[in-house]
């Protein structure tokens, strides 16, 4: 029995460690969501939410189109005013400095380094609104880390 058990470990492949996901909800301020340290192979997101009722719901890169036009002419301050409202924002520390950026730009740095070593115990995220008009959003994405062994 237990040199069958060898011979199933050894033939079988790599072990997915598995998904490690956090819902981020448009209601919210800066949320933070913890990450286990290891080995990471994608990050991905899920879901839609809006900045405001009657828009057409968005994803990480914000609302676009029509919304977006409208939404320009909105004199309140949102965290990265080069973002597009409704944007997914990302925020880490690395060697003592805080790194904040969009997610595309987050999404895109890991796509082209590949699997990476995940060595920060807390990242936060939040829609790209200023604190005060956050009531009426609606929605949440889910930001997922997966791991391998």
């Amino acid at each position: 029995m237990k040199r069958l058990a060898l011979i199933a470990a050894l033939l079988a492949g790599p072990a997915w460690a598995g998904d490690v996901c956090h819902d981020i909800d448009a209601r919210l301020g800066w949320q933070d969501a913890d990450f286990p340290a290891g080995l990471v192979q994608d990050v991905r997101s899920t879901g839609f939410w809006s900045v405001e009722p009657g828009l057409t719901p968005a994803g990480t890169q914000g609302h676009g189109g029509l919304d977006a036009k409208a939404l320009a002419a909105r004199p309140e301050a949102r965290p990265q005013v080069s973002a597009s409202h409704g944007a997914l924002l990302v925020r880490f520390e690395v060697a003592g400095a805080a790194q904040e950026m969009e997610w595309t730009r987050f999404h895109g740095a890991i796509q082209q380094a590949g699997a990476f070593n995940m060595n920060v115990d807390s990242i936060a995220f939040r829609i790209n609104e200023d604190d005060a008009d956050l009531a009426d959003n609606d929605g949440a994405l889910t930001v997922c880390f997966r791991y391998i062994d």
